[in-house]
Parts: structure tokens; C-alpha cells; sequence
């Protein structure tokens, strides 16, 4: 199962993210969870302590080389995570895209390519799962770096610019053909907020995949500098982050992991 989580900044799809990948893994799956955001955040939502962001490895263009077909890796998946990933809560592996240290080092084009790359050649197996975590703009779909995703979800909050920004990652990812995209409605506080939701989803034709409540233990979990499922794992949100798991990724016959 190859996933993509989308969505604007402040919508939650980080928190989402590194929930899902511990949820999944706990389940029997092998997960790869790879941080496409510039400003990476994935390692504290998996539990990685923040004293060692700042020295992850991260992705390089060393990674890919131009074959008959398009960039290719240039070593093993098993090499690259040997070298460049980080082993997280759960047995989730992380791979980092990228982590500027210094301003006017240029563009990120070619670790873009790197992660597209990691997309097509990760969890081709039943029982694995990669899940990018993306910027917080439409950057991966325009440059193609979703394109292997089996399931985009695109993570919004009941507000217009929210679910518009949605709508608009929707639409790239249908471009690009990707086989299932869905909306993933965060910090719902009532009925009216959830109508909201359904009512923009109906009228723009998007199928909704599940709803996610406000709760005070994510933010709490931020504040804490620590993990939602560490923080609060009996919490609602993390409540319906695994039912929203089980409905992208069925348990099917996995044992879980005690």
C-alpha cells in the first residue's frame, strides 16, 4: 500500500501521518514513513525525541541517476535506509527528504525525483506499507512526487480555505491519475462542522474518508513535544486515526504486534 497525506498548514496531516504509520505497524505492517516536508516535523509525531531533528539524515541527489525510463535509484532500498533512515516507535523506518541548514542552497528538485523514486520501488508487498507525508502545498503533485500513491487523503478543517485547498489537491492528483483520492475532515467539533464538510465533498464530487474529531490532547501532545499516541493513545482523535487506518488498509489477516 502506497499512501500520500496532503493538506494545508495547520490541518493536522502531520499528526495524521505519524499516527497512521505507528497504527499501521502495530497492525503487522512493515511501514516506511518518508517526510516530504522542507520543514520536517514526521520524527516528533512518531515519537523520535526533538533533541534529534536537527542531526536526521536526510535524502540526497546522489540517490538517482537517469535511466532509459526516467530518475532511478542507484542503490537498494534496503542500502538507502541503511544509510539515510532512522528507526522509529513501533519498528516504523523514516526516511527524511530533506532539512535546509543554510539559506540560497538552491532548490530541492532532485530529492523530489529521490522520493519519487522511494515511492515506486516501496511496499510492493501485501503486507507493506510507505506513507509520504507531503509539504503543506500543491509542490508534490505538481512535480509528479505523488505519483506512484495508491490513496492520497487530503486532510482539511471545516472552514472554506481549508476544504478549498483540498478540492485543489484533489484535482492535481486526479491529473495525475491517481487511483483513490479522499478527504479527511480534522478538529470536527459538532454536527454543523461535519455537514459542512459533507456538503462541500457532495457538491464537488470527493469522497470522504473519515472524520476526526477535535481534541485537545493533539495540541496537547504538541506542547508536550511528543507524540498524540504517546501523549494520549485512548484519546478520541487517536480513536478514529485507527479507524481511519483500518479503512485505507484493512488488518485482512495481520497479526497484530503485541
Amino acid at each position: 500500500m502506497k499512501l500520500a497525506i496532503a493538506g494545508k498548514g495547520g490541518s493536522g496531516k502531520t499528526s495524521i501521518s505519524g499516527t497512521l504509520c505507528r497504527v499501521l505497524a502495530r497492525s503487522g505492517r512493515d511501514v516506511l514513513a518518508i517526510d516530504g516536508d522542507s520543514n520536517p516535523n514526521l520524527a516528533v509525531t512518531l515519537g523520535i525525541p526533538p533533541v534529534e531533528m536537527d542531526s536526521l539524515p536526510t535524502l540526497n541527489r546522489e540517490m538517482i541517476r537517469r535511466g532509459e525510463n526516467g530518475p532511478e535509484l542507484t542503490s537498494t532500498l534496503d542500502a538507502i535506509f541503511e544509510g539515510h533512515g532512522v528507526q522509529a516507535p513501533d519498528g516504523v523506518k523514516l526516511l527524511v527528504m530533506a532539512h535546509p541548514q543554510h539559506a540560497g542552497t538552491g532548490c530541492l528538485c532532485s530529492v523530489h525525483a529521490t522520493v519519487r523514486s522511494v515511492m515506486h520501488e516501496a511496499a510492493n508487498g501485501e503486507n507493506e506499507v510507505v506513507l509520504l507525508d507531503t509539504e503543506a502545498s500543491p509542490e508534490h503533485l505538481s512535480r509528479g512526487t505523488t505519483m506512484y500513491a495508491e490513496t492520497m487523503l487530503c486532510v482539511v478543517e471545516p472552514y472554506y480555505k481549508s476544504l478549498e485547498t483540498g478540492r485543489r489537491m484533489a484535482a492535481l492528483g486526479r491529473d495525475l491519475g491517481l487511483p483513490r483520492i479522499a478527504l479527511v475532515a480534522n478538529k470536527i467539533r459538532d454536527d454543523r462542522e461535519r455537514e459542512a464538510v459533507e456538503t462541500f465533498a457532495e457538491r464537488h464530487d470527493l469522497e470522504i474518508a473519515g472524520f476526526i474529531p477535535f481534541d485537545e490532547n493533539m495540541p496537547g501532545a504538541e506542547r508536550a513535544e511528543t507524540s498524540p499516541l504517546d501523549f494520549a493513545p485512548d484519546t478520541p482523535a487517536v480513536q478514529a486515526i485507527s479507524e481511519l487506518a483500518e479503512s485505507v488498509a484493512p488488518w485482512e489477516s495481520v497479526a497484530p504486534r503485541g
